[in-house]
This record gives C-alpha cells, sequence and structure tokens, in this order.
C-alpha cells in the first residue's frame, strides 16, 4: 500500500505541475510562416513618379518559384516584370519593372515558400500619380492558416510518424513483459507494431506536401530548403516501411527498433523546418526534435499498449505489467513534452497576450486544454491500475485509458491544425534594412546634439538615419560597432512633419536597421517641415527640424557651372565653423584666406560626377543639395554667378557651416 500509493501521489503531482507550466508557458509545435513587413512602393500609398521596380522586405528568409510576383493595372492587365531576386539574406524580394507605368492603381500579387515549405502568398495595392485614389486591398496580405488538404496531409504525417515511432517503444514494452514472466512463446509478445502502416502513411504524406507545396520536379524540389526537408522526410519513411515488412520475418528479433531508426531523420527535419529554428537555429531545432521524439512515443505506445491489452484479455497480470511500464515511461516523457514546449514558447511567442488575441492563439489554448484533459486521465488511469493490483481484477484497464487515447488523437488533429496557422507576429516588425528608394532624392542632414542625423525623402517614402560618436550607423545596412562592444545605443526617434498648410502630421517610424527608421509619407507640394525628437542615451540628443523641399528636381548644368565658377575666383575668405554637439550654436568660427581652386580640392564634389537636386531657386540665390556615401551631405547655397554664398556641410559626428566673402 504504501509504495503504490506514494507512486500515484507523485505521479498526481508531477501531473499537476505539468499542467501549471503548460498552462502558463505553453508549448507551440509550429511551423515558420512568412510575414510581408514592407514594401516599396509602401503598400497603400501614393508615389509621384512610376516605379523602377518591386521590392518586398519578408521577416525571415524565403525562397521562390521562376514568377513570384505578378503586377496587374485596376483593369486587370498585366505588366512584365524583370527577374525577382533575393537579397539580405533571402529576406528581401525585388524585381526590376521594365515597363512605363501610366497614373493609376496597381496591384501587386505575390507568393514565396517560407522556411517550414509552407507557400505564402497575398497583395499589396500602390498608386502612381500625386492624389490617385489607391486600390482597395490587405496591405499585407498573406493566408492566416493552409488550405483544408495541407492541414489533413500534416495529421497523416504527424499519425503516421507517432504510431510508427511509438509503436516500436510499445514492442519493445511487450516484449519486457513477457520475459518478466518467463515466456519463450513470440505469439504471446502481442500484435506487431503498426511500424510499415505508420511509415508508409508518413511517405504518402510527405509525398502529398511536396506535391502542394513545392512540386513534383526533382530541381525543383532540391533547389530549396523546405523540398530538401520533404526529401528526406520522404526517403526515411520508405526505408523505415522496407525495414518493417523485412522485420516481419524475424518475428521478436528487435528489428522493429531497428526499422524505427530512420524516423529520427523525419524528426529531426522537422526539427529544422519548425518555427522555433527560425528564431534559435540550434537551441530551436534541437528543443522540437526532443519535443516531438518524446509526444511520439507517448502517443505512438499508448496505442501499442491499447492494441496488446485487447490480445491479451486472458492475462490480467500481463495487462497491468505493461501498463505499469507504460505509465513509468510516460511519467518521463511528459515531463520532457512539457519541459521542451515550455522552452519553445519562450523563444516563439511574443507576448502573453497573443494566446488570446490571435488566432494562432486560440488553437493553441485549444490544444492546452486537450493535453490538460490527457494529463488528468492519465492519473486517473494509474489510480485505476494501482487498485486492481489489489482486486485482482480481470479488466485492469478502465475507460479512462481509452479516453486518454481518443483525446490524444484530438491533440493531433488540433497539432496539425495549428502547425497550419501562421503564429503570432514577431517582436519587432523591423526591417532588415531601409527600403530602396523611389526616383529622386532629397537629402537632409544635420546634428541634433551629438547625434549624426541624416534624412533621405524620396517617392512616397521617408528613410532617417542616425549616428552616435562610437559607431558608424551611416554608410552600411548592417554597420557594426566600432568602440561599443554592447552594440548600437537605444535609438529612439518621434517625427512629424508640417508645411504651409495644415498642421502637423505625426508620422509612424519603423525600425530599418541600427539607428535607422523609416516611414512611408505623401509629401507635399512646397517645403515641408520635418520636426524630430531624438533619443540616443548616453549620448547628448535633443530636437532638430529639416525642411524637404517638394517636388524633387534634377538640373545636371549646375554643379559644373559652379565649378566653373569658383576656379575663377582667385582670391576668397572662408569662414568656417564646425561642432560635434549641435544645439544651435554653430561652435567658433575660423577664418581662412584661399583660392576658389584650392576651396574645390577639399570637397567631395570638387571634380564634379554626381548630380544635384535644385532645393529652391529665388531671384538673388539657389539652393542644391548634394548626397554621398558614408552619410555625407552638402547643400549649397548660390548666387546668381553660381558662386557659393553658404554651405552646410554634414559628415559622421560634425556639422561644418561655411559662408564666403568675394573681394568687390
Amino acid at each position: 500500500m504504501g509504495k503504490s500509493a506514494g507512486r500515484t501521489r507523485r505521479a498526481v503531482w508531477t501531473s499537476a505541475i505539468a499542467v501549471v507550466f503548460w498552462l502558463v508557458l505553453p508549448s507551440p509545435a509550429a511551423s515558420a510562416h512568412a510575414t510581408l513587413l514592407g514594401s516599396t512602393p509602401s503598400a497603400g500609398y501614393a508615389v509621384a513618379t512610376a516605379p523602377t521596380a518591386v521590392t518586398l522586405d519578408f521577416d525571415e528568409a524565403v525562397s521562390i518559384s521562376t514568377s513570384p510576383l505578378t503586377l496587374l493595372d485596376t483593369a486587370g492587365h498585366p505588366f512584365t516584370l524583370g527577374r525577382p531576386a533575393l537579397s539580405l539574406g533571402g529576406r528581401r524580394l525585388s524585381a526590376p519593372v521594365p515597363e512605363w507605368l501610366a497614373d493609376g492603381g496597381y496591384r501587386v500579387h505575390w507568393e514565396v515558400t517560407a522556411q517550414d515549405g509552407d507557400l505564402v502568398d497575398g497583395a499589396i495595392t500602390f498608386a502612381v500619380g500625386a492624389g490617385t485614389a489607391v486600390p482597395s486591398g490587405d496591405a499585407n496580405g498573406g493566408s492566416a492558416i493552409d488550405s483544408p488538404v495541407v492541414i489533413v496531409l500534416r495529421w497523416a504525417l504527424f499519425s503516421g510518424l507517432f504510431v510508427a515511432l511509438g509503436g516500436a517503444v510499445g514492442a519493445w514494452l511487450a516484449r519486457r513483459v513477457t520475459r518478466e514472466a518467463r515466456s519463450n512463446d513470440v505469439a504471446l509478445d502481442g500484435p506487431r507494431p503498426l511500424l510499415a502502416i505508420g511509415a508508409g502513411l508518413g511517405a504518402l504524406a510527405a509525398a502529398g506536401l511536396a506535391v502542394d507545396q513545392v512540386g513534383v520536379g526533382f530541381s525543383t524540389l532540391t533547389s530549396s530548403a523546405a523540398g530538401l526537408v520533404l526529401i528526406v522526410e520522404l526517403v526515411a519513411f520508405l526505408v523505415s516501411a522496407v525495414l518493417a515488412i523485412l522485420a516481419r520475418s524475424r518475428p521478436g528479433s528487435g528489428l522493429e527498433m531497428v526499422a524505427a531508426m530512420p524516423l529520427v531523420a523525419v524528426v529531426v527535419a522537422e526539427g529544422l523546418r519548425a518555427h522555433p529554428h527560425a528564431d534559435s537555429p540550434v537551441l530551436g531545432a534541437a528543443l522540437t526534435i526532443v519535443h516531438l521524439l518524446a509526444a511520439g512515443a507517448w502517443v505512438g505506445a499508448l496505442v501499442h499498449v491499447l492494441r496488446t491489452a485487447r490480445a491479451w484479455r486472458g492475462r490480467p497480470g500481463w495487462t497491468r505489467l505493461l501498463v505499469y511500464d507504460y505509465a513509468r515511461l510516460a511519467v518521463v516523457l511528459l515531463v520532457l513534452v512539457v519541459a521542451t514546449g515550455t522552452a519553445e514558447a519562450l523563444i516563439v511567442l511574443p507576448s502573453v497576450a497573443s494566446l488570446v488575441d490571435t488566432f494562432y492563439g486560440v488553437v493553441l489554448l485549444a490544444k492546452i486544454v486537450l493535453v490538460a484533459a490527457v494529463i488528468v486521465l492519465a492519473v486517473v488511469s494509474r489510480r485505476r491500475l494501482s487498485r486492481s493490483r489489489r482486486t485482482r481484477t480481470e479488466h485492469p484497464l478502465g475507460r479512462s485509458v481509452r479516453a486518454e487515447a481518443v483525446v490524444l488523437a484530438g491533440v493531433l488533429v488540433v497539432t496539425s491544425v495549428l502547425v497550419s496557422v501562421a503564429p503570432a507576429r514577431p517582436v519587432s516588425d523591423d526591417l532588415a534594412a531601409p527600403p530602396p528608394v523611389t526616383g529622386l532624392v532629397v537629402p537632409a542632414g544635420t546634428l541634433a546634439g551629438q547625434v549624426t542625423v541624416i534624412a533621405t525623402a524620396s517617392a512616397g517614402q521617408l528613410v532617417i538615419r542616425m549616428s552616435t560618436p562610437d559607431r558608424d550607423d551611416l554608410g552600411t545596412d548592417d554597420a557594426d560597432s566600432t568602440g561599443a562592444a554592447s552594440g548600437p545605443p537605444p535609438y529612439r526617434l518621434a517625427a512629424s512633419v508640417t508645411s504651409d498648410g495644415p498642421g502637423p502630421d505625426p508620422l509612424t517610424m519603423r525600425g530599418c536597421g541600427a539607428g535607422c527608421f523609416t516611414t512611408p509619407i505623401t509629401w507635399r507640394t512646397g517645403v515641408n517641415h520635418l520636426q524630430l525628437s531624438i533619443a540616443a542615451g548616453p549620448w547628448h540628443a535633443g530636437n532638430t527640424t529639416l525642411d524637404i523641399p517638394w517636388p524633387a528636381r534634377t538640373d545636371s548644368s549646375v554643379l559644373p557651372e559652379v565649378l566653373t565658377a569658383m576656379h575663377a575666383v582667385p582670391h576668397l575668405t572662408l569662414h568656417e565653423a564646425v561642432t560635434s554637439d549641435y544645439n544651435g550654436y554653430p561652435g567658433t568660427e575660423a577664418t581662412l584666406p584661399l583660392s576658389g581652386t584650392e576651396f574645390l580640392a577639399t570637397e567631395p564634389y570638387g571634380n564634379g560626377g554626381v548630380t544635384p537636386v535644385a532645393l529652391a531657386t529665388t531671384e538673388t540665390e539657389t539652393e542644391i543639395g548634394l548626397v554621398f556615401p558614408q552619410g555625407l551631405v552638402v547643400r549649397l547655397f548660390l548666387d546668381t554667378n553660381h558662386r557659393i554664398l553658404r554651405e552646410e556641410y554634414v559628415t559622421p559626428n560634425h556639422l561644418i557651416t561655411r559662408t564666403f566673402e568675394y573681394p568687390h
């Protein structure tokens, strides 16, 4: 009584603790669904000039077919796109638009393959021409759940895997019982495990998924990660099925365990395509592999135990030993399932709130309820088993064990739906890099305290890049720290835009890398005043305003005329002020006498090679802007003779203000 009661109490406490952990931090056996984060042109916005390319940014690496993008106008007329290409590690999909797009509305249909092999598709809409209405449509697109065919095929794959893998474990438990009973009659070992049937079902499911999601061509399958995963799973299932058929000629030899070994490759392949692997490649894959192995052994062994108990109806003692051995193993498997599932949840779920405010979370809660029910039924079955040992009943298995198997089948169904549902959105929807510009760029820059600020204004979008004295986040899209090993400072940006008419409009800025923020925007004709509030602790920052004249235009003749005019100046006086911490005071002014040629020798535009953007023109003054790589922005103010009157020069960590004095 003491040992049996103690074991029962331990089982109850273990199950109760498992339920608590599962409910607080549930395990999502989820697959990765690619999410569209942004596009160029921006979805739902109008651009003043026709785009020369279409670009989509995703939250994970994707693979593509030969025609992942389709461009249509509102009448359904298709437009030819150039060859699609992936960049940024597979996260950015782009294709040239060789045809000129007239003013009007357009829709881009896209289709990509996520890391788990799922086809994800959607549509974005945009318009060309100021004031043109954007066609209605989803901004980001993407289906929230896979087709019923995919859900059924995934259920078949998991069912076949669990029945085959766990069946081998159940057969091993049955042989242990017969050895303990000193029986040499192989026929009494119980029914054969459903290895061949389970592996065959899994092979059919893997083949169906390959046809539905990737294609039937060998080159198509081998050219994508999803295709390779399905090839590995198909081959592993087939090898296991063949070995299981061969094992029938040697019953009782334990060859069933050998035939089950190839199924480990299926588990590993599933681990490499699951969502935890996308978030944490090593730890996420390892957790999913252990999770699936434990769950498969738990579910499949129970099915085999029930089949064996039916075959041993005249031997209640044997059945009691078999169920007791399975119950001890099930406790260990349950702890593994819950522990790995908890760790997966910590990796995948963005917040506890996502359990109730997303479709993925609702399905996951349904799985939690079913698993909790399985644990309760397992505890009830264990208690009945203990009572049957004392009463010597002829029926040690009660209805609770059969109910446990039925509920576990329900868990498999819900899991098949769960892995087919787009998971909760990532914690951050930041882009991997700033979007490519569309058309001409109006450059602007300044210092906000010690923080260098560069604005890139182009058709339909704004990009703000910032950098601090210990870093260079201006020159590349994946800048590394040059002095701070702890990573970039916590950049924060609040922005709004005003013009001569309406009041300030707040802008919703999205991250696009270290010190990078972007937003789609419709520029108003005239001067747009960008008001920025910046923080980048521990560096001194603050508020600043940048002027963006619109629309942008170029004049390739201006800079050659400036160079000619400045080379013709034999003497001038340069008044220069430099600051690395700007708060309205440009710094102490220095006076330098030099010639126009000497001055141009120090400037990045001194040899030409760049086309300026005309910013503003009055009767006495013309303003032009020039932008260079590595965060260099120059604004020149010219007189009617194309000589430089003033220059504002922004470099990383410095704001240089110059005025020019010419002899009369």
